[in-house]
């Protein structure tokens, strides 16, 4: 997806603790609309590895997958997916 293919996209990300069998949401709501200027200046891919570099940082606390989907629109397929291991204070 390039910068040339802009158009709105949607978000969220989940966290699964080690042991636990399901995704619980994290932020503010379900979905979250990509910035307009991240998509016009860059590419969803760009952004999502910028979003998810802060979260580990941010999360540093937590151990266990974090998993950003991104959407067309809420409720659509993800067009774009991506999971990190987040390995907790050491």
């Amino acid at each position: 997806m390039s910068a040339r293919s802009w158009q709105p996209y949607w978000w969220r990300l989940s966290f699964r603790a080690d042991g636990e069998p399901g995704w619980t949401p994290m932020g503010p709501g379900e979905f979250s609309q990509v910035p307009n200027a991240a998509l016009k200046s860059g590419s969803l891919e760009a952004w999502a590895d910028a979003l998810l570099e802060e979260a580990s940082h941010e999360l540093d606390d937590l151990r266990g997958d974090l998993l950003l989907e991104c959407f067309p629109e809420p409720g659509a397929a993800p067009v774009y997916f991506r999971e990190v291991r987040l390995s907790g204070r050491r």
